[in-house]
């Protein structure tokens, strides 16, 4: 019997996909996936839900085949947030400590200070880390608890998004018959399973080519110093295509993947992609280096806008271990010559280095397009390790159902009965996410 109590379910409601995983740590600490499912997404337009219905149909096709191969029931999933409006501040501010040590007092008032005061009217903050801390002008502490020292001083990241979004989200999951159990900011999450702690430690930029945006995640030092969305992604590429080359969509969507390249200077000369005629749309020849000038002239815009980005941060010349690309745009070809070309770094093509046990799906999840579902997986496991679910505390909905009509037929059944009726009341108390259908209690 699988140990529901160990599984958590993460969905990535992405502009294009919508990706499901359930998933679970192994006791040497290796990611195990259990079940994996995909769809196309309808009802989200740039990472961001626009229709709550046509969103609630993808999650809840998506939730229903994994349910489906593992015969559990799933009650609650962990999501992510996307969109151009993520924010990223920098909030600092002092504390004088009490007796000349900090405590874990000083440094928890500066934690609420900096949440107090870096939210604006309608935005919810999702992360906020510490980047430094300063000890009577000491620099680069990263534990002060115990320091000797009458000032701390505190650097936070703060992260955050319009309500609006997890809202939208929120409601999309419940209309799926299921509930949210946490949201994360999606470039927070990305490079959980895809950067190296030494990447991180020496620099490292991870950007996210989806379909409705491109993420960019810069970390310095071990810690996260910048994560955003562009409102951009492979779906204006698309779109320039069939606007610059007069096709339908449906043809530059395949006419950009299979014939598309990123530098125009690793086209073949004389190749020409051959567009069918269809419904009254006469057939074509499309040059692949008019191609490439369309698909390059939108991707430096793109890449554009991730310098100014991660100029913004003042950490570009301390970078030493480059940029990691990840997302489904990132198999365009020659786009990491054009990115290396553009932002003077190093490139290489992301893949997981979290160890994960092997399993069914390695097509599916070894691969630069699961770093959103597998960071948010990731993430959830924490989340929900950290609170510590009771054990024997997760059951099937069958077996639920199935002790209550037999309470009901056996009111005077004693110590049975008052036993199930505690566990039916004490049960919603907990942050249960995943039932298993099969389970027996004996």
């Amino acid at each position: 019997m699988i140990q529901t109590r160990e599984l958590v379910a993460a969905i990535d409601i992405g502009t294009l996909r919508t990706r499901g995983a359930i998933g679970r740590f192994t006791v040497d600490g290796k990611l195990e996936i259990v079940a994996y499912s995909e769809t196309l997404t309808q009802g989200v337009r740039n990472g961001v839900v626009v229709n709550i219905d046509e969103a609630a149909l993808s999650i809840r096709t998506v939730i229903s085949a994994l349910e489906k191969s593992l015969n559990l029931k799933v009650r609650r999933v962990f999501a992510g947030i996307s969109g151009q409006k993520i924010m990223n501040r920098q909030v600092n501010g002092y504390r004088m400590t009490d007796n000349g040590e900090v405590t874990q007092t000083n440094i928890n008032s500066l934690i609420g200070e900096a949440q107090r005061h870096s939210g604006a009217p309608g935005e919810k903050i999702y992360h906020l880390t510490p980047e430094e801390f300063i000890v009577d002008g000491e620099r680069g502490v990263n534990n002060p608890v115990g320091m000797a020292g009458r000032r701390i001083d505190g650097a936070f990241r703060v992260i955050s998004a319009p309500e609006s979004y997890e809202q939208n989200l929120r409601r999309s999951i419940e209309k799926g018959g299921y509930e949210l159990a946490g949201a994360f900011v999606n470039p927070y999450v990305q490079g959980s399973g895809f950067l190296s702690k030494d990447e991180k430690e020496a620099g490292v930029i991870l950007l996210d080519f989806g379909a409705g945006t491109t993420g960019v995640s810069l970390y310095y030092e071990n810690k996260l110093r910048l994560a955003a969305e562009l409102p951009f992604g492979g779906n204006v590429i698309s779109n320039d295509i069939r606007e610059g080359c007069n096709i339908i969509p449906r043809h530059a969507e395949i006419v950009k993947i299979q014939c598309g390249y990123a530098f125009s200077e690793l086209v073949p000369e004389n190749k020409f992609a051959q567009i069918p005629e269809v419904e009254g749309w006469n057939a074509k020849e499309i040059s692949f280096r008019n191609l490439s000038g369309i698909i390059q002239a939108r991707l430096e815009e793109i890449i554009e806008g991730v310098n100014y980005q991660l100029e913004s941060t003042k950490l570009l010349n301390k970078l030493g271990a480059g940029i990691v690309l990840t997302g489904g745009g990132s198999n365009m070809r020659g786009i990491d010559k054009l990115v290396s070309y553009m932002t003077g770094f190093d490139v290489r093509f992301g893949k997981p280095v979290m160890p994960i046990k092997e399993q069914l799906f390695n097509d599916q999840i070894m691969n630069a397009q699961s770093s959103t579902i597998i960071g948010l997986l990731i993430n959830g496991l924490y989340q929900a390790r950290s609170q510590k679910y009771p054990p024997g505390m997760i059951v099937s909905d069958t077996l639920e159902e199935g002790k209550s009509r037999k309470n009901s037929k056996n009111q005077g059944s004693g110590l049975k009965t008052m036993v199930s009726d505690l566990f039916g009341k004490a049960k919603d108390g907990f942050n249960i996410l995943i039932t298993d259908e099969d389970s027996e209690i004996h």
